[in-house]
């Protein structure tokens, strides 16, 4: 079972690190626009940390406890949603079509934001079945 869960993390790092750099890089081409209408540069540099989170939940069980690990990624991919769903409602708000490529990135971002809590919750919902298949019975 370690290696099915390993081999799934290695493929969804390998993949969030290809859409973190398509993110990326769409929203570095819609920089000047962003900043016109007042959203920071910061969703920029958190959705070059998607592939962290599972990296953080391969590496970090052998550092901290499981929950904490868990929590942590939560706690990125959560801010990240947050940023992406900020900027994405002002950049509704503008209401001009020089704003839609912006917007479309912005959205890209959340997408992936979604994306990984989705994978969270099967990566919890995996460890939480490998501990109890691999416990003793009640009463045993």
């Amino acid at each position: 079972m370690l290696i099915i869960a390993l081999c799934i993390a290695i493929v969804l790092f390998l993949a969030l690190l290809v859409i973190a750099v398509r993110a990326f890089a769409a929203l570095r081409r819609e920089s000047s626009v962003r900043r016109e209408f007042g959203q920071s540069s910061l969703l920029d540099g958190l959705v070059l940390l998607y592939p962290l989170g599972p990296l953080c939940l391969l590496i970090g069980r052998r550092f901290m406890p499981i929950p904490l690990a868990f929590l942590f990624v939560a706690a990125f991919f959560l801010s990240t949603l947050l940023v992406a769903s900020k900027q994405r409602n002002a950049l509704e708000r503008a209401g001009t079509d020089r704003v839609s490529r912006a917007l479309e990135a912005t959205s890209f971002a959340t997408l992936e934001a979604i994306v990984g809590i989705i994978y969270l919750v099967l990566a919890g919902m995996f460890v939480l079945l490998t501990q109890a298949l691999s416990s003793q019975e009640l009463g045993a």
